[in-house]
């Protein structure tokens, strides 16, 4: 799959999206100063959205690094489905992060390892998990402290299913459109965000609550 349709959304319909929340770089006036970059591999939003935050604060690396820090599972590299070689997100990046999620050969990874990785480059973490809600984001990002979020790739609230991991934890699963992006600023009603696969746009509050709710407000904010 292209890199210009990241975590497999259909190139139609991420262009006709992009298009209705805004493709131009946001308007408003960001809260945090962030550089933009392209993922450097199909399926690695988290690491491409990490590497943007890590850069704002002066740290560089490219995305293949912070995946190691991150920790990659090519064995359990199933998800979605229940069983012994169905990867945990919560624990590495599960599967191939130059691979597809349309396809089932590679996924994503959650909000503990990518904090850990933020971490051990030199980065303070206010706050790391779900729950982390739209309020509280807003709250933090205005004083200029940059997010990475989790959402639906199209941003929709998604029904969230569920399934085991080889390890027998629960994983809450809403593919295969899962994407990470960097909120920048709130302002107008708007959201800037740095996408790692569409670059720097806008969306309504409405649309980012919506997809930000899909992971249950998961997010990884950066002091």
């Amino acid at each position: 799959m292209a890199n210009t349709c990241s975590k497999g959304a259909a190139a139609a319909a991420a262009a006709c999206l992009v298009l209705a929340v805004g493709s131009a770089p946001a308007a408003a006036r960001s809260a945090v100063t962030v550089p933009w970059y392209h993922q450097q591999l199909r399926n690695d939003c988290e690491a491409g959205a990490l590497r943007m935050v890590m850069a704002a604060r002066g740290r560089h690396a490219g995305d293949r690094a912070i995946l190691r820090r991150i920790g990659v599972d090519r064995v359990h590299y199933r998800f979605g489905h229940s069983g012994p070689l169905s990867g945990d997100p919560f624990r590495a990046f599960v599967g191939d992060p130059d691979g597809s999620e349309l396809a089932g050969t590679g996924f994503g990874v959650y909000y503990p390892p990518v904090a850990a990785a933020a971490r051990s480059y030199g980065l303070g973490v206010i706050a790391a998990g779900q729950g982390v809600g739209p309020a509280r984001l807003r709250s933090e990002v205005s004083r200029g402290h940059p997010a990475v979020v989790w959402v639906d790739y199209l941003w929709r609230h998604l029904r969230t299913r569920w399934y085991t991991a080889y390890n027998g934890r629960r994983i809450p699963y809403a593919g295969p459109a899962e994407h990470t992006v960097v909120v920048t600023s709130f302002s107008g009603g708007r959201v800037a965000v740095n996408d790692p696969s569409r670059g720097r746009y806008t969306v309504s509050e409405a649309a980012f609550t919506a997809g930000y709710a899909t992971y249950g407000d998961m997010a990884v904010i950066v002091r």
